[in-house]
């Protein structure tokens, strides 16, 4: 006769059976296959429990790895603080299984900042997994280059740069993978939360991810679980690719930070009432976030103010609040006004 615990093997390989003879879409039986091995002893269940002594070990030896990290010369830390002094007043640095959001309207400038912030991350010797389902390879190449090279894109795009262009653009990679860190960029069009997360593991177990940046979550599409489970409520199925992202960031202790759209109304609110109810869709992007920050560019003639008023509205790491930034558009770069700028080396 076999014990409880061979009977609740059995039930997995009778259910992976007829998951299989329904003809499941291969990605949703792994997904369900590796949930499901976790909880029957996998590693996330010998890591779950932290007896009381044992917490009292793990939290002295935190002290120390705090102590010698601080000992370390500044250009030697690996943090995933902010790009800008403005922001590092306010918030500390992301922490292992956090999930920051950062928001705004169409046109506002989102990738912008999760550009510089990945690019800052990388010089920060951390290993950056951009995911992005929306812009193509070559857009978010030709952006990277204006970045660092003051080229504007249309100049790049045309091929007919000049001798002192080339050379700067010459210059450009020896630069950058001069990084300790860098960045990997994953584009997913079309791709499911379940199939984005199945490869950030994949990249994690990897020892290539150490942060993620995912822009963004409106455009994930919809899996075949999901539309089974949730039919066409669109919010449900924010709420599960929210669920998902940060029950990797947790079970994987890496800091996620996605972007997500704001509402209509959102859009059109002055910043001093801008707040995380006017982000759009399921609740749950504030309510399992530890820090959101949400950006407005007020409507001028022929376009939208280079001014970006930064409202941090929830910080779980501190201080909540608004800066103001400058926003150059045209080389997809970012300032503070009133402190000096970045030199993008």
């Amino acid at each position: 006769m076999s014990t409880p615990e061979l009977q609740t093997y059995l039930a997995f390989a009778q259910e992976m059976m007829r998951r299989v003879y329904a003809e499941e879409d291969q990605l949703q039986i792994h997904q369900w296959a590796t949930e499901n091995l976790a909880k029957l002893g996998g590693r996330s269940e010998e890591n779950a429990v932290m007896t009381w002594l044992e917490s009292f070990d793990f939290y002295e030896a935190l002290l120390v790895k705090r102590s010698q990290d601080a000992a370390l010369p500044a250009e030697e830390r690996k943090t995933i603080d902010w790009f800008w002094d403005s922001w590092n007043k306010m918030i500390d640095p992301l922490e292992p299984g956090m999930l920051g959001v950062l928001s705004a309207g169409d046109g506002q400038g989102k990738t912008i900042y999760a550009e510089c912030l990945a690019e800052h991350w990388a010089r920060r010797k951390n290993r950056v997994v951009f995911v992005h389902y929306e812009l193509n390879r070559v857009l978010m190449m030709d952006r990277r280059a204006a970045r660092h090279t003051g080229i504007q894109r249309r100049d790049l795009k045309a091929g007919k740069l000049n001798k002192e262009q080339a050379q700067l653009v010459f210059d450009m990679r020896p630069r950058l993978t001069a990084w300790d860190g860098y960045i990997t960029y994953l584009h997913t069009p079309g791709w499911s939360m379940e199939k984005t997360v199945q490869e950030l593991h994949r990249l994690k177990a990897e020892g290539q991810c150490d942060v993620v940046m995912l822009d963004y979550l409106e455009k994930s599409a919809a899996s075949r679980r999901q539309l089974q489970m949730f039919g066409n409520q669109s919010y449900q199925r924010e709420t599960d690719n929210v669920n998902q992202l940060k029950d990797f960031a947790e079970a994987t202790e890496t800091p996620v930070l996605m972007l997500a759209q704001m509402s209509k109304s959102g859009k059109t609110t002055s910043a001093d009432q801008l707040d995380r109810t006017d982000m759009r869709g399921a609740g749950e992007k504030s309510e399992r976030a530890n820090v959101v920050i949400l950006l407005k560019r007020d409507k001028v003639e022929g376009g939208y103010s280079n001014e970006v008023s930064v409202v941090i509205d929830k910080n779980t790491m501190g201080a909540t609040g608004t800066v103001k930034q400058l926003m150059e558009p045209e080389l997809f770069r970012v300032h503070d006004l009133e402190m000096q700028r970045h030199e993008l080396n």
